[in-house]
């Protein structure tokens, strides 16, 4: 196995560990919120203000950690404050001290796993050839996405024979075993060129912070933040658009409702590898506009269909298509991130994703209220136009040519003018 292969099958093994370790509490919670005395409100309130809070704000600190001590350094300690944090979680006393617990683990949690896709988009820069990136990084988002699937079919059965708390120390095991897996097999640590000194100097923090400034990112970012959002949609609200808007049962919602996630896993790898094979032929950065601004052209039309086709299978069909096809859109805004902030593709990285996860936000507190006054119809429109913005956003970031940002302008090998 090449170097490049070896370091996409861990980075996969770690983002799928991640995923599911940050799902399990939606498992346990069914028998532990009435096990330790609290409410689902008050549970509700701890995952939004303590995991989300903490893993959109730790971002751009989760890529300095990982430029500061390194891809494997850094992701073994991300992965063993996961496993803490679920061990923790499994002891949960019942009483005024759970709240307190649980505050403080969810807090743990969300800086931990705040720097896995920053770091993975570093690693990936740093020891993955240019031609080979959007693969590389699709594999990984696909792992995520099959973890999060994989936490109840692994999850509730254990919680059903061995109860809630053994959930979160099975958990805690794997990414406990996971850290270790990712130390011993991670190859030592062959820089990019572009990357810049480590252990990180204040005047490499200094260019950081000036990447927050660069419009190419912070239009990419915006661009991001739509998708995400469009994203959201199926992550949050699928389940309730086919029970409230196309008349299903809860249980065939439940078994349908697992399409678009599905489609994620299998469309994002093929999308990465169609990406690098068009980067022979054009250049990286070209290729990676073109697939992005495709699969978000693809994903509106899609959302838009769904809205209007009569049959709910249909309408299934084109949404998980869409699904599919902004899972595919992750890895080009990855890699033009890390490409544009090549000094510090960490930060970079933390940039884009915490856009993303504003994105999220804004998301899960609009779609309820839309769905209410306008209908599924008018809220699924709604999104797809929001696919259609950001898509001409893409536009707006410029592949080659582009006014350099500092005093060291150069050009990247993968087409970004620096």
């Amino acid at each position: 196995m090449s170097a490049s292969w070896r370091v996409t099958f861990l980075l996969g093994l770690v983002c799928f560990v991640a995923y599911l370790v940050r799902a399990d509490v939606a498992v346990a919670q069914e028998r532990m919120v009435p096990a330790v005395g609290i409410t689902m409100a008050t549970m509700g309130a701890i995952t939004g203000w303590g995991f989300q809070l903490s893993y959109a704000l730790f971002q751009v600190p989760g890529g300095m950690f990982g430029e500061r001590f390194g891809a494997r350094t850094a992701l073994a300690l991300t992965l063993l404050a996961c496993s803490m944090s679920s061990f923790v979680t499994g002891l949960l006393p019942a009483g005024d001290a759970a709240v307190g617990t649980l505050i403080g683990t969810r807090v743990l949690l969300g800086i931990a796993q705040a720097a896995v896709f920053p770091v993975a988009a570093m690693a990936v820069m740093t020891h993955v050839p240019a031609g080979e990136r959007v693969r590389a990084t699709s594999v990984y988002i696909a792992m995520s996405a099959l973890g999060a699937a994989a936490a109840p079919l692994v999850m509730a059965p254990v919680m059903e024979h061995f109860g809630w708390r053994a959930v979160f120390i099975l958990s805690g095991g794997l990414a406990a075993a996971a850290a270790l897996a990712w130390v011993t097999l991670m190859p030592p640590g062959t820089r990019h060129p572009e990357l810049g000194s480590t252990p990180l100097s204040p005047g490499a923090r200094r260019e950081a912070l000036h990447l927050v400034r660069d419009a190419r990112l912070v239009r990419l970012s915006l661009a991001y933040l739509l998708h995400s959002a469009t994203w959201f949609v199926f992550v949050f609200w699928f389940f309730r658009y086919l029970t409230e808007g196309r008349g299903f049962t809860v249980l065939a919602s439940g078994v349908w409702g697992s399409l678009p996630s599905m489609a994620g896993v299998v469309c994002a790898p093929l999308i990465g590898v169609g990406a690098d094979r068009l980067g022979r032929r054009i250049g990286s950065a070209r290729a990676r506009r073109r697939v992005a601004i495709g699969c978000l052209l693809t994903s509106a039309a899609c959302v838009a269909a769904g809205a209007m086709l009569p049959s709910a299978y249909l309408a299934i069909a084109a949404l998980s298509l869409s699904s599919g096809c902004l899972n595919g859109a992750e890895a080009p805004f990855f890699t033009t991130a890390t490409a544009i902030g090549a000094a510090n593709p960490g930060s970079a990285a933390g940039f884009l994703n915490l856009f993303g996860n504003l994105g999220g936000v804004l998301s899960i507190w609009l779609v309820p209220r839309m769905s209410e006054a306008w209908g599924w119809n008018g809220t699924l429109a709604f999104w797809s136009g929001a696919c259609l913005v950001a898509a001409l956003l893409w536009l707006t970031v410029p592949v080659d040519d582009a006014p350099a940002t500092s005093s060291r302008a150069r050009t990247s090998p993968d087409g970004i003018a620096r």
